[in-house]
């Protein structure tokens, strides 16, 4: 039986135009949470006895602010992160020049720290924001808050918030569309990092209609269509063992 690194190294090498499709899993190795695990975001929340999609939704964001940036965000100890073995094998395997589009549910924006060009953000991302009254943009360092904790805007006390996709949002038809087009036009399918249980993302996956599949995630997916190799391990870990 050829060694699983060995054979998505061949993969990969044989490739001419690789998706790579992540979620949460990609960044743990980078010191960020997960959502679903034991220690996750939604677990945690869950522990508290409330309910992960009512209070990171967009309308609890309106009605109850100061919960919502003192109960769910800032009470989070803020973790500087830095790209792991995976960014950085991805966007060196662009520089060579490799043609990788990735595809990602993470808002971390780790994959253009890393260097990659081509990275379509399905959730948006935690590193820009935007009033929501006037629409202004504001980077982290500008963000003013009020004696409650919510971030204003100085012109019309707006509330600021971050440019990512809320419970009770949809993902932008244009963003949607981009990861339909570069799955569909991919060769090879990497899905890494991911539990696939969230609507619609997990569902662009069935867009693929090339010719080999790769599952990297430490536990076992539920995918219906045929999967040509399986890596149950760290994302991180596993790009570790490749080379360029």
């Amino acid at each position: 039986m050829a060694n699983p690194i060995d054979t998505l190294q061949q993969f990969i090498d044989e490739a001419e135009h690789i998706a790579f499709f992540g979620g949460a899993g990609v960044s743990t190795e980078s010191g960020l949470l997960d959502y679903r695990s034991d220690n996750g975001a939604y677990t945690k929340l869950e522990r508290q006895k409330l309910d992960p999609r009512r209070v990171m939704s967009k309308r609890y964001l309106l009605n109850s602010p100061e919960k919502f940036f003192n109960q769910t965000n800032n009470k989070k100890k803020r973790i500087k992160s830095e790209p792991n073995a995976a960014h950085l094998y991805l966007a060196e395997l662009e520089s060579k020049p490799k043609d990788v589009r990735i595809i990602t549910q993470n808002v971390d924006r780790l994959h253009q720290t890393a260097g990659s060009k081509l990275v379509v953000e399905l959730h948006g991302n935690n590193r820009h924001f935007h009033c929501m009254e006037c629409g202004r943009e504001y980077k982290p360092k500008e963000i003013q808050r009020d004696e409650l904790n919510i971030p204003r805007c100085p012109i019309d006390n707006g509330i600021i918030r971050a440019d990512v996709v809320l419970f009770g949002e949809n993902i932008k038809p244009e963003i949607l569309e981009r990861a339909k087009e570069l799955i569909a036009s991919s060769d090879l399918l990497i899905i890494a990092g991911t539990s696939l249980t969230v609507n619609p993302a997990k569902n662009l996956i069935h867009y693929f209609k090339g010719k080999r599949v790769v599952v990297i995630n430490k536990t076992p997916l539920k995918i219906d269509f045929p999967i040509d190799l399986v890596i149950e391990d760290a994302v991180g870990e596993t790009f570790k063992q490749l080379s360029i």
